[in-house]
C-alpha cells in the first residue's frame, strides 16, 4: 500500500453494530496514511448529528464518508485530491465504486453503479437524472469539508430513518455538480439482500415535499419520474452483477482471477493498478475476516483445521506435516498453522521453508486476533464448547469404566459405512472411538477397496469388503454374526462426541423394555460448520417431518432389528430411517427412548438421503391405512397429508374478554380467512343468566353465569355440535387460509389426542409455539420472541412435531376425547393440565406449525398456578434441557461434573 505522504483527507467511518469492522479499518487507513474518525448512531438522525458535530473539529480539508465495512484505494484518493486542489471552484469529486463479497479465501467482486452520464444541462434536475441514471452515490465523493456541512445543514430535517444518505446526495447535488474521474476509489462490502422498493416511498416524498418548498425543479411528474429513479439507483437495492472472483490457493502466487462472462469494460475496473491494491486489500480481508457473512465463509475452514491440529496418540513427525499441510490447503491465512508446518518440515524443504516464513512474517504484521479467539466466538465454536463441557477428564472415564467393569454391560457395536474407500475419514472415526474411553465394543467396517486387513467377527475390528450394490445384504448377514446387544450405524469419518456414548453404555445395562434410544447429535453441513441437533425427546413425528436431523445414529437393539428382518435393500440412503418406521409399524411408540447427551458428529446427508426418505414414508403411510402424499419441503422438510377421507364439523369456541372491539376483529378473522366448508364458532361471554344467540350465518353467542373459567366453557362443549372442537381466545386472529385443514390433518390420527396453533405477532415474532416442562418446576415457552429472520436455524419450529402443551388461545381435540377426560379441570393452567391429562391417557400432543394465528401474547403462568401445577404433575418436570436452549447440555450438578456422574454409587 502506498504510505509515501500522509493523505490531505479525513476519512468518517460510519460505524455499524459489528465492532469488528471498526479496528479493521483504522488499521488499513494508517498504513495508506489516512486521518479516521467514527461517528456512531443508533438511528439515522443520531449518526447524522454526531457527523456534523465532528465536522466542526476537523482541520483537513476534505472528507469522505466510509462506511466501516469500506475501503478506500490509496492511489485514487490521491488523485481526487490532486483533482480538488487545481480545480478550487468545486465542491467535491467522485469516483467508482467496486462491491465485494469475501468468502474463505476467495472474494467476489460486483459491479456496483454503472457509468457516469453527462448532463444535459447546468440545472439541479439534469444533475439530479445524470446520476439517477448512473447509479453513482453522491455522499460517497471527496468533498470540500464546508461543502459537506452545508449540505447537512440543509438536509437536516428532510430525510428520516436510515435512509439519510440520500437525503444527503440530493441535498449535495442541489449545491452543484460532482464531477466523476476515471477511477475505482472504494471497495465496499456487499452487505445483505437488495433492498425494497416500497421502502423508499417515504424518501420518495419526502425529496419531492423538500423540492416544493425551494424552487419545485420536480414538481411536474417527469420530475417525479427523475426524483423516484434517482432515490431507487442511489439506494443501491437492485442485486450487483458478479464480474469476477479473485482466489487465493498459493502463498507463493498471486490470487487467481476469473472472470463471468458478462464484463462492463466502460467502468475503470481493468487495470494493472486497480489489480495490485486488491491483492493487497484481500491479503487483509483473509487475514483478518470480519463482519457476520464473512465470518460465517470461513467458520468451516476454521473448524477443520481445529481438527487437523488435535494430536493423535499414534502421531509422528510424517503423519503431523501431512495434516498440517492439509490445514495450510483448506486456508492459508493462519500463523498458527503456519508456524507448526514450520516446526515439522525436513531440512531438505528449504525451499518451502523460506516461503512459508516470509508468508507468515507477512500475516504477523497485520496483528489480527488469534484464531482460537475467533472461532470461539462463532456458532460452532459454541458448538465445540458444549461438546468439551460434555467430555469427561480422564479420572471420570475411569469412574464410569470401573463401574462398568463390576457389572453386566451391554455390548455395542458401531457399524461403520466406508463406501467412499477413504481411510483418512475412517481413521478419523477410529481415532474418536478411542478417545472416548468406550469399553466392550466392536468395530465393523463394511468397506470398499482393498482391505487393510483379514479379519472375523470376532475381533474387535472387522473388515467386510463391499461394493454399493451389496453393501445391505452384508450389512445384514453381519448383524446375524454378531454377538452384541446394541449397535449403530454410522459413515467413515462420522465421530463420536464427548463421553455421551459411554454415559449411555453405562445407563443401557439397567434398561428394559427399550427397542431404540436416541441422542442429541452435531452435523457439519456443506461448508464444514457444525450444527447442534438437539432432539426432544425420541419425537416420532418430528423424524417424519425432519428425517435428516432425527434419522440418523440411533441406537438400536440388535434382536429387534432381526425380528425386522435387517436392513431395507430398497432404502441404501435412508436405511436408519426405513428401520425405525418398521419398527413403530411392529410395535407402536413404546420402547424408543432419548438421552440428553451429545452422541456423535457426523454430516448432513439430506440431499442424498431424501429421495429414499420420501419413498419409504409413502409406504409407511400406506402401512398405517393411509392414502396420503408426501412431499418435499424447503430444506429437508417434509410435508405429510394423511388425506383423511371425512371432513367432520368443527366447532370453534371464541372465548371472549372484555374487550369488544379484540373480540369483532378475532370473529372476523375466523369468518373472513377459514377455508375448511364446515364449522360453526360458539363466542362465549359472560352473564346473568345462560342465553343463546344467534349472530348470523355460521355464528352464534352464548352468555353463560358460571364463575369459572372451566365451567363456561365446559358449558360450551356441551352446546358445541362439531365432532372436533377448536378451543380459542379473542386475543387470536386466523393468519392462514388452511389453518382447520392443517389441524385437522393431524388430529384425525386415532393416536393424537390434542393439536395447537402456532402463534406469532404482529411484528412476525413468536408468540407461542408450545410449551416445555423443565426439571426446575419452569412451564418454559419454546422460542419465545423468536424473529422471522431467525426461524431458519431453530430447528422443529416449521414442521409438525410432539409438545409437552400448547395454549388454550388456539388448539383442537376430538370432542369425545375431551368428554371422555371429563372436560376441562378447575385448575389455573387449564391447557397445561388439558395437556398432561391427554399423555397421561397414552395420547399424543402436536404442534402443527402451518395452523398460523396472530396473537400478541399469550398469558404468562402466575407462579401460584406454576407452583399448583409442579405439586399436582411432578413426573411431568422432567425435561433438562430446552430444545431452543443452551446446546443440549444439561447443566453441572457442581465443578466436578456432570449430574449423572455425581449419582453413580
Amino acid at each position: 500500500m502506498n504510505t509515501s505522504s500522509p493523505l490531505d483527507t479525513c476519512v468518517v467511518m460510519l460505524g455499524s453494530e459489528e465492532q469488528g469492522y471498526r479496528a479493521r479499518a483504522t488499521t488499513y487507513l494508517g498504513g495508506i496514511g489516512c486521518r479516521a474518525i467514527v461517528v456512531d448512531g443508533a438511528s439515522g438522525e443520531q449518526m447524522r448529528d454526531a457527523l456534523q458535530r465532528e465536522l466542526e473539529q476537523i482541520d483537513a480539508p476534505f472528507v469522505v464518508l466510509a462506511r466501516d465495512s469500506d475501503f478506500m484505494l490509496p492511489d485514487a484518493l490521491r488523485m481526487a485530491e490532486a483533482w480538488l486542489v487545481a480545480n478550487p471552484q468545486a465542491q467535491g469529486v467522485q469516483a467508482y465504486a467496486l462491491g465485494m463479497s469475501p468468502g474463505n479465501s476467495t472474494v467476489g467482486y460486483h459491479r456496483l453503479g454503472g457509468a457516469a452520464h453527462g448532463q444535459s444541462g447546468p440545472g439541479v434536475r439534469e444533475r439530479v437524472l445524470a446520476h439517477a441514471l448512473s447509479g453513482l452515490q453522491p455522499w460517497r465523493a471527496l468533498l470540500r469539508v464546508g461543502a459537506l456541512r452545508a449540505a447537512l445543514a440543509d438536509a437536516s430535517v428532510q430525510v428520516a430513518g436510515e435512509d439519510w444518505l440520500v437525503g444527503l446526495s440530493f441535498a449535495l447535488l442541489r449545491q452543484g455538480q460532482i464531477p466523476t474521474l476515471e477511477q475505482v476509489l472504494v471497495v465496499s462490502e456487499c452487505r445483505g439482500q437488495a433492498g425494497d422498493a416500497d421502502a423508499l416511498a417515504p424518501v420518495i416524498r419526502a425529496l419531492r415535499q423538500w423540492d416544493e418548498q425551494q424552487a419545485g425543479d420536480f414538481a411536474d411528474d417527469e420530475g417525479f419520474a427523475i426524483l423516484r429513479q434517482f432515490v431507487l439507483g442511489t439506494a443501491a437495492i437492485d442485486a450487483a452483477p458478479l464480474l469476477f472472483t479473485s482466489a487465493w490457493s498459493s502463498v507463493v502466487h498471486e490470487p487467481e482471477r476469473s472472470f463471468e462472462p458478462r464484463q462492463y469494460v466502460e467502468l475503470p475496473y481493468y487495470n494493472a493498478t486497480v489489480f495490485r491494491q486488491l491483492s493487497a486489500l484481500e491479503f487483509l480481508l483473509h487475514a483478518w475476516p470480519v463482519g457476520r457473512e464473512h465470518v460465517r465463509a470461513v467458520e468451516g475452514a476454521w473448524v477443520r483445521q481445529r481438527d487437523l491440529l488435535q494430536r493423535q496418540a499414534n502421531d509422528n513427525r510424517k503423519t503431523l506435516r501431512a495434516r498440517y499441510w492439509e490445514a495450510l490447503a483448506v486456508n492459508l491465512f493462519s500463523p498458527q498453522v503456519c508456524q507448526l508446518l514450520l516446526e515439522v518440515l525436513e531440512a531438505d524443504e528449504a525451499e518451502a521453508r523460506e516461503e512459508l516464513q516470509h508468508w507468515l512474517d507477512r500475516l504477523r504484521q497485520v496483528k489480527a486476533p488469534e484464531l482460537p479467539g475467533r472461532l470461539a466466538q462463532t456458532a460452532s465454536g459454541h458448538v465445540l464448547q458444549a461438546l468439551a463441557a460434555a467430555t469427561l477428564d480422564a479420572a471420570a472415564r475411569q469412574r464410569v469404566q470401573k463401574r462398568l467393569a463390576a457389572g453386566k454391560g451391554s455390548q455395542v457395536a458401531l457399524l461403520v459405512l466406508d463406501l467412499e474407500d477413504d481411510d483418512a475419514a475412517l481413521q478419523r472415526t477410529f481415532d474418536s472411538v478411542v478417545a472416548s474411553g468406550l469399553r466392550d465394543f466392536r468395530i465393523v467396517v463394511l468397506k470398499a477397496g482393498i482391505l487393510p486387513a483379514i479379519t472375523t467377527t470376532r475381533d474387535t475390528l472387522h473388515f467386510v469388503k463391499v461394493t454399493t450394490d451389496n453393501v445391505v445384504s452384508h450389512l445384514n448377514q453381519t448383524l446375524k454374526q454378531l454377538s452384541c446387544d446394541w449397535l449403530m450405524l454410522m459413515q467413515a469419518g462420522d465421530e463420536l462426541a464427548g463421553s455421551g456414548l459411554l454415559r449411555l453404555q453405562l445407563e443401557l445395562a439397567e434398561a428394559e423394555g427399550l427397542k431404540a434410544v436416541c441422542g442429541n447429535d452435531v452435523q457439519r453441513d456443506s461448508e464444514g460448520r457444525l450444527v447442534a441437533v438437539l432432539r426432544p425427546g425420541a419425537d416420532f413425528d418430528l423424524l417424519r417431518s425432519r428425517p435428516d436431523l432425527m434419522a440418523p445414529h440411533w441406537l438400536l437393539r440388535r434382536e429387534e432389528v432381526l425380528a425386522l428382518g435387517g436392513y431395507s435393500e430398497t432404502c441404501r440412503q435412508a436405511l436408519d430411517l426405513d428401520l425405525l418406521l418398521r419398527l413403530v409399524e411392529a410395535n407402536g411408540l413404546a420402547g424408543l427412548a432419548h438421552i440428553d447427551e451429545f452422541l456423535v458428529i457426523g454430516s448432513n446427508r439430506c440431499e442424498t438421503m431424501l429421495p429414499d426418505a420420501l419413498a419409504t414414508l409413502g409406504r409407511h403411510l400406506g402401512q398405517l391405512g393411509y392414502r396420503g402424499q408426501v412431499d418435499q419441503g424447503h430444506e429437508g422438510r417434509v410435508l405429510i397429508d394423511f388425506r383423511h377421507p371425512t371432513t367432520p364439523l368443527v366447532s370453534i369456541l371464541l372465548e371472549a374478554g372484555d374487550d369488544m372491539q379484540q373480540l369483532a376483529t378475532s370473529l372476523a378473522s375466523i369468518q373472513q380467512r377459514t377455508r375448511y366448508p364446515r364449522y360453526e364458532v360458539l363466542v362465549i361471554t359472560r352473564g346473568e343468566q345462560r342465553q343463546e344467540t344467534s349472530l348470523g350465518g355460521r355464528a352464534r353467542m352464548l352468555a353463560s353465569p358460571a364463575v369459572s373459567r372451566a365451567d363456561r366453557l365446559n358449558q360450551a362443549i356441551g352446546e358445541a355440535r362439531g365432532e372436533y372442537l377448536v378451543l380459542m381466545s379473542d386475543r387470536s386472529q386466523v393468519s392462514s387460509p388452511g389453518w382447520i385443514e392443517s389441524l385437522l390433518n393431524q388430529a384425525q390420527r386415532p393416536e393424537v389426542g390434542l393439536v395447537g396453533c402456532q402463534m406469532h405477532d404482529e411484528a412476525g415474532q413468536v408468540s407461542h409455539a408450545g410449551y416445555e416442562l423443565l426439571e426446575s418446576g419452569q412451564v418454559h415457552a419454546s422460542w419465545l420472541g423468536l424473529g422471522v429472520g431467525e426461524r431458519a436455524e431453530a430447528q422443529g419450529l416449521d414442521v409438525v412435531r410432539g409438545c409437552q402443551a400448547v395454549s388454550l388461545d388456539g388448539l383442537m381435540i376430538r370432542k369425545d376425547v375431551l368428554e371422555a377426560l371429563g372436560g376441562l379441570g378447575q385448575s389455573e393452567a387449564l391447557d397445561v393440565e388439558l395437556c398432561l391429562r391427554i399423555a397421561q391417557a397414552g395420547m399424543l400432543v402436536l404442534m402443527v406449525p402451518q395452523a398460523q394465528l396472530v396473537n400478541q401474547g399469550v398469558p404468562v403462568l402466575s407462579e401460584v398456578a406454576r407452583e399448583a401445577l409442579v405439586a399436582q404433575a411432578p413426573w411431568a418436570f422432567a425435561r433438562c434441557v430446552a430444545v431452543d436452549g443452551a446446546l443440549g447440555i444439561a447443566p453441572a450438578a457442581s465443578a466436578s461434573g456432570p449430574r449423572w456422574l455425581s449419582e453413580l454409587a
